[in-house]
């Protein structure tokens, strides 16, 4: 019996030790960074274009060039030009000689098509403003079911959706009382300025509503289906919105236009006066300044990275022709993966490698701008992050610069490797070594913090600097 519990004890136990990894909690610093890689862009991105077409008469400047504020850079042929100037001519000419009575004739004939315009334009008010009511109307409703269904107890939530759907009534009483009384069109165009000013409150209100249901007390509890009846409403009242104001916009110019043709008409059955002489005669200067169109300015000054055009060649008008960058007011842009993205605020510290400059050379800089807006790439939502750059001359636009964004940092903090953290229970623990001859150990529950670089974790609590954990089990 001896020898078998010789036996037992040498070669019957299994010793665990060698399939177990030990590792120690240290405190030390931790960093969290994220890379991306993204591109030099200059701050003075100016694209150049002639205000008319014609064919190239001359071009000043080659690319690379440096150019000042206000030097010529390009012209055109200045023929049409000088047409347009004759016919101004000839306009300040005819009214110095007074209007034939065709002249007049055709001029109360416009006079009559604008106050026809003018006339179709407030009959279609009411369309608009009915639309608008409708689309107040429902977005009540809907704000007053979700209301009623998930803010009746009163939390943090209550006070803004129960302020938010009073508005919303409120605003629905407005443009009620507001339409019923739109007997002239004195009436419409107030009809129509208070409902725009209420469409647009009530769409700020519904965003309120909104964000609430997105709140971490009802996130869960209100449905899909009533957060995107809240997001139909706004589109309604948006589209509402901008109908009114397309339709504002039109009224102006129709009373302009009635008023320019009946101010016409008036001039010309009167004898010239030294105003509308003063009018012709500004054609005639604003023809000539026409002429000034004819040539590219540079708005800046800066370097001309790129030309498109040659003489002889045909012009189009706002087509871009040249580009003027600034490369001593450069940037650097690149897209930031959602995963990534919420860990980066402004003013946190870049440091730059580029790809043309070798990757021992860095350079510091800090996020500027974070875009709100995401772009998706190949299936990736990102978001666009603006870096600022020092002035060195090898930096230029264009360049590859890769970016490490310090998103955090604590100086002698306690961590162990994210390996040595288990989850269970929806609680976090590091097995700790009792016995580093045997590897027997026990579990402590800990909390974590920061997820730093090189696989390291954040110990807020549970372990102690030095002491012996599991970071692997075979």
């Amino acid at each position: 019996m001896i020898v078998l519990v010789i036996l037992f004890l040498t070669f019957g136990r299994k010793n665990n030790a060698g399939a177990i990894q030990t590792g120690f909690a240290k405190n030390q610093n931790l960093e969290e960074t994220v890379l991306s890689t993204g591109q030099v862009v200059s701050g003075t991105n100016l694209s150049l274009s002639f205000q008319s077409s014609g064919v190239a008469r001359k071009v000043s400047v080659a690319e690379g060039d440096k150019v000042y504020q206000g030097q010529v850079l390009a012209s055109l042929n200045q023929s049409s030009a000088l047409a347009s100037l004759a016919q101004a001519q000839a306009n300040y000419d005819k009214l110095i000689n007074g209007a034939t009575p065709n002249d007049i004739q055709s001029y109360k004939d416009a006079v009559a098509l604008a106050d026809i315009n003018l006339n179709n334009a407030y009959n279609g008010a009411f369309g608009a403003l009915n639309t608008g009511y409708t689309a107040i109307s429902n977005a009540y409703l809907t704000a007053k079911s979700v209301q009623d269904t998930y803010f009746l107890t009163a939390d943090s939530s209550w006070g803004p959706v129960y302020e938010n759907v009073n508005n919303i009534n409120n605003k629905l009483a407005i443009v009620k009382d507001t339409i019923n009384y739109t007997n002239n069109t004195s009436a419409i165009d107030l009809a129509i300025s208070n409902s725009v000013n209420s469409l647009a409150s009530v769409l700020a209100s519904l965003q309120v509503i909104r964000d609430q249901t997105n709140t971490d007390l009802h996130k869960d509890s209100v449905t899909d289906a009533d957060k995107t009846s809240i997001d139909s409403q706004k589109t309604a009242v948006s589209s509402a919105l901008s109908s009114l104001n397309t339709l504002q916009s039109s009224l102006a110019s129709s009373k302009v236009s009635l008023q320019t043709a009946q101010h016409n008409l008036a001039a010309k059955q009167s004898a010239a006066r030294s105003e509308d002489v003063d009018f012709a005669r500004g054609q005639v200067d604003a023809a000539r300044a026409v002429l000034n169109n004819q040539i590219i300015v540079a708005p800046e000054s800066g370097i001309i990275t790129q030309v498109d055009i040659k003489v002889g060649e045909q012009a189009v008008a706002s087509k871009e022709v040249m580009i003027l960058q600034n490369i001593s007011d450069l940037h650097a842009e690149a897209d930031v993966s959602e995963a990534n993205i919420a860990a980066l605020q402004t003013g946190q510290q870049i440091d730059y490698t580029f790809d043309a400059l070798g990757p021992d050379r860095h350079f510091t800089g800090k996020v500027l701008t974070i875009n709100p807006a995401s772009t998706v790439i190949s299936g990736v939502v990102n978001y666009k992050v603006k870096g600022s750059l020092e002035n060195v001359p090898e930096i230029k636009p264009g360049m590859t610069a890769n970016m490490t964004i310090l998103a955090a940092q604590k100086d002698n903090a306690l961590a162990v490797p994210a390996t040595a953290v288990r989850s269970k229970n929806n609680k976090q623990y590091v097995r700790v070594i009792d016995d580093p001859k045997t590897k027997k150990y026990h579990e402590v529950e800990v909390k974590t913090g920061l997820q730093a670089d090189g696989g390291l974790v954040e110990i807020l609590s549970g372990l102690f600097d030095n002491q012996e954990i599991v970071t692997y089990m075979k």
